[in-house]
């Protein structure tokens, strides 16, 4: 069904939704309507309860910090089980010494033709690899983690 081995084989239905989501005016119109509703929504509820902005300033410099990615693209290590997108919420450690041809795309709900060929675009392993050897960020942890599609897993 697919002639990518990295992207597990999804719907012909919902390839197609993402595709043109992504492809024509109208479709990047109406989903970029339809993620926008429930943000606004979650928005105004936590504004109403506090008007503090949740961030946490980086109290050291970035040279001395170690880095790690947490991501939701639905990448794993092809030796690994992929996602279940219905039900699961776990996450896949991914060794820093990993390079792309190794990880896969379990994730079908957005439009993976740019991912595929260049893998950094949603899980920036080699990027910031790059960054590292420049020295910043100071270290790169050795573990990353990609959470499945469902985004709640122990992380």
């Amino acid at each position: 069904m697919q002639k990518h081995t990295r992207l597990t084989p999804a719907s012909r239905l919902r390839e197609q939704l993402a595709r043109w989501a992504n492809d024509t005016e109208l479709g990047e119109r109406t989903a970029r309507w339809i993620a926008r509703v429930p943000g606004v929504l979650q928005f105004h509820l936590k504004v109403k309860l506090s008007r503090q902005i949740p961030w946490a300033p980086l109290r050291r410099p970035l040279a001395e910090a170690t880095v790690a990615i947490v991501a939701t693209g639905g990448v794993h290590c092809c030796a690994d089980q992929p996602f279940d997108l219905k039900t699961d919420a776990s996450f896949r450690a991914i060794p820093r010494s990993a390079t792309t041809e190794d990880l896969c795309i379990s994730h079908d709900r957005y439009d993976r033709r740019d991912a595929e060929p260049d893998l950094n675009l949603v899980f920036p392993l080699e990027r910031l690899l790059e960054l590292e050897a420049e020295g910043s960020p100071g270290a790169y942890s050795s573990w990353s983690r990609d959470r499945g599609p469902a985004g709640r897993g122990p992380c």
